[in-house]
């Protein structure tokens, strides 16, 4: 007898051997005298790369009773094994199961997956006092679908076995493969009128405000071809419902839960033989019910589902979701969360489609597939369990009926136009906007058309971006000016399709006498002279300071003046004079002052810019009493004179001179009250000062000092 360590090496190594390697496990001795192997044929979907095939069960008879034994056991598919794997290709999904004679209890072996095998190794048991004992290999997955896809009758799904135990056969039936599918899309038009949605969306709103749907229809190939979710699986059945080509003001809205054929009411649209219904179900039935998924991937995997109905009464599945569309194009995922396994069911639910009037004619296009959809047909680490391939479905119309044969529409002529008005001017320009009208095919087919214009007066003064076209077309209606007098114009353009219609739009041209010549352009904008407003002479301008402009024609409606586009605060505009702000202007020397009046602008003035001149305003020095400092009203010592004065900063340190005394410090250097742009600088007379003497305002702005001209006053 081999020891049990070695076999276990064996089985370890028997993948990288030479398949003659398999024969030596019939030949090596065990109290074994033969297994007779039986197995469970069961459905499996065609479409299917996860399907679980059925049951392999060994019942044996040993010689020697109470002598252990261990065994490998290699069961081979025409198809890929994809059970779910760890990194070592080893899985606990598939199982192997002993029976003692106290019933079968899985064994814990983990299956050794390699292409389209999975190998199994026992521990050690005692046969039991019966001399009897039976083997179990289960819920094996495989790639069905490498079998082909087809209508055919079911297929048989054939495996082998080779094993270290005798054995009565080696090859089997396992499983019959069919469509675990059938489906049926129903076909619908929708006119370019649109179609409304409620305000309140769920299904009997929808239903009552007559937006248009399309149903889908899911019937199982096979009874238990549907079904929730199964130990070991990631997901219940699922179905993978896409749409593509719709508008981009597109709307559409399913059902959050679809009851199906043997519940107590099947959802319907009303479209398949059924008529119109919210469906109920009854929470525990064993009654077909699908839910939607959400958050899913554009394969069907993954997400979670609805809030599934839980209720100790019948529950009315009336909520709808709309689904997203991007582009036109989007998904549904629904799964199956209840199935009565011993009938063939069947379930259909409504997409309704809302679309605004007159939305352009599209060839939007359906699709449902079981889910999730995928291209690994082998053992993964993390592929879904179960999955498909992406496969055409098939009809069940021969099962179920509710085919209709396809509706051949035949094209039909729709006009999107209003009566046409336009204006223009004899001998000028159209001052309406151009007229249009749409040309919609609202069947199907091919509908070629023309136009032809029906004058009531005068003749081709209307022209046609197109003249003819095929189904959809836009068509701009433009005037012809030349040579049209003042006056009213009809006419009539038919759009003439043959079969499919005949329509008509009216034209009005309305042609208004020749405008009198326009009035003589406005008067041009002159600036002569910038004077600083003390001295009214030309001097750097300061920001903040008080300027006058002189010029011709510089009062209007609207009168504004900018240095190099900064807008200047007006105090006083006339024709020929204007008072203003000077605005800040930065660290810049010059600047170009211009005038616009009512539209019309000045040419630029260039002008010098400073950050101080002083400039004291004539008749601008007051004694203390505020009279004004003249010869027969002078001012004595020690009295306070006020100097009113323009293009002193704020930010600048102010001094006073008069006569031989300089540097006098003002009592007050600042803005005259209630006056912007003018300063005020208020100082004492000083001691010994007599006599008609020169007065000048000095600031300092960054060091720089820069004083006024003198302005004379009078001191006894």
């Amino acid at each position: 007898m081999i020891p049990t360590a070695f076999l276990k090496r064996a089985a370890r190594r028997v993948w990288v051997l030479p398949c003659s390697f398999c024969a030596l496990f019939a030949q090596v001795p065990t109290p074994v005298t033969q297994c007779k192997v039986t197995t469970t044929p069961v459905l499996v979907a065609a479409e299917g790369l996860t399907e679980r095939v059925g049951d392999l069960t060994l019942t044996c008879s040993a010689s020697n009773p109470a002598a252990a034994i261990s065994a490998d056991f290699t069961l081979y598919l025409p198809f890929p094994v994809t059970n779910r794997v760890d990194a070592a290709n080893l899985t606990r999904d598939a199982i192997l199961s002993v029976d003692l004679g106290s019933g079968f209890v899985p064994t814990g072996s983990a299956g050794l997956v390699s292409g389209s095998s999975i190998t199994f190794h026992t521990a050690s048991y005692n046969v039991p006092a019966s001399g009897m004992l039976g083997l179990r290999i289960s819920n094996v997955r495989g790639a069905i679908n490498r079998l082909g896809y087809n209508t055919a009758a079911p297929v048989q799904v054939l495996g082998s076995l080779s094993s270290t135990l005798p054995i009565d056969q080696s090859q089997f039936v396992l499983a019959y493969a069919q469509p675990g599918l059938l489906s049926n899309l129903s076909d619908t038009s929708i006119s370019c009128y649109g179609s409304p949605a409620p305000q309140s969306l769920d299904m009997p709103a929808l239903f009552a405000a007559g937006t248009a749907l399309a149903s889908t229809r899911v019937t199982e190939g096979f009874a238990t071809s549907f079904a929730a979710r199964a130990a070991g699986a990631d997901t219940g059945t699922r179905f993978l419902v896409k749409y593509t080509g719709f508008p981009d003001t597109a709307h559409l809205y399913i059902p959050d839960a679809v009851a199906g054929s043997t519940a107590l009411k099947p959802t319907s649209g009303g479209d398949l033989d059924r008529p119109p219904a919210v469906g109920q179900y009854q929470p525990g039935s064993n009654s077909l019910l699908l839910v939607r998924v959400n958050g899913s991937d554009s394969t069907g995997a993954g997400g979670s589902n609805v809030a599934a109905p839980s209720s100790s009464g019948p529950l009315t599945l009336a909520s709808v979701s709309e689904v997203g569309l991007t582009n036109g194009s989007g998904f549904a995922v629904y799964e199956v969360v209840d199935a009565n396994p011993n009938v063939q069911e069947t379930a259909q639910f409504p997409t309704f489609i809302s679309l605004p009037r007159f939305t352009p004619p599209a060839v939007a296009q359906e699709s449902i597939a079981l889910a999730p959809v995928s291209a690994i047909a082998s053992a993964s680490v993390t592929a879904p369990v179960p999955r498909f391939a992406a496969v055409e479905m098939l009809s069940d119309c021969a099962l179920l009926g509710g085919c209709r044969a396809p509706v051949v529409l035949q094209p039909k002529l729709f006009l999107e136009a209003t009566p046409i008005k336009l204006t223009a001017v004899a001998a000028g320009a159209l001052t309406s906007a151009a007229g249009k009208f749409l040309v919609h095919n609202e069947g199907g087919g091919t509908m070629d058309w023309k136009t032809n214009i029906i004058y009531e007066q005068g003749t081709n003064w209307l022209a046609l971006s197109a003249a003819a076209g095929s189904n959809e077309g836009s068509v701009q209606v433009s005037p012809q000016l030349a040579g049209l007098s003042a006056g009213t114009y009809h006419a009539t353009i038919i759009v003439d399709a043959a079969t499919a219609g005949r329509q008509s739009v009216p034209v009005t041209l309305t042609v208004a006498p020749a405008p009198a010549p326009p009035p003589p352009a406005a008067p041009s904008v002159v600036v002569s002279d910038v004077w600083n407003a003390a001295t009214l002479e030309a001097a750097p301008l300061v920001a903040g300071s008080l300027t006058t402009l002189k010029g011709s024609h510089l009062a209007g409606a609207a009168v504004a003046v900018t240095f190099d586009g900064a807008p200047a605060t007006l105090l006083y505009a006339s024709d020929t004079q204007i008072n203003l702000l000077v605005p800040a202007l930065g660290a810049r020397t010059s600047a170009s002052v211009v005038v616009t009046v009512d539209g019309v602008s000045s040419k630029p003035v260039a002008v010098p810019v400073g950050a101080a001149w002083p400039a004291v305003f004539a008749h601008g020095v007051l004694n203390q009493d505020s009279g004004e400092n003249l010869p027969q009203a002078p001012a004595k010592f020690g009295d306070i004179l006020q100097i009113f004065a323009t293009g002193i900063p704020a930010a600048a340190s102010v001094s006073v001179r008069l006569g031989d005394r300089g540097n006098l410090v003002p009592v007050y250097a600042g803005e005259a009250p209630n006056f912007h742009g003018l300063q005020q600088v208020n100082v004492a007379v000083p001691d010994g000062s007599s006599g008609l003497l020169p007065l000048k305002l000095c600031a300092t702005v960054s060091a720089q000092e820069v004083c006024s001209p003198a302005a004379w006053i009078t001191v006894r």
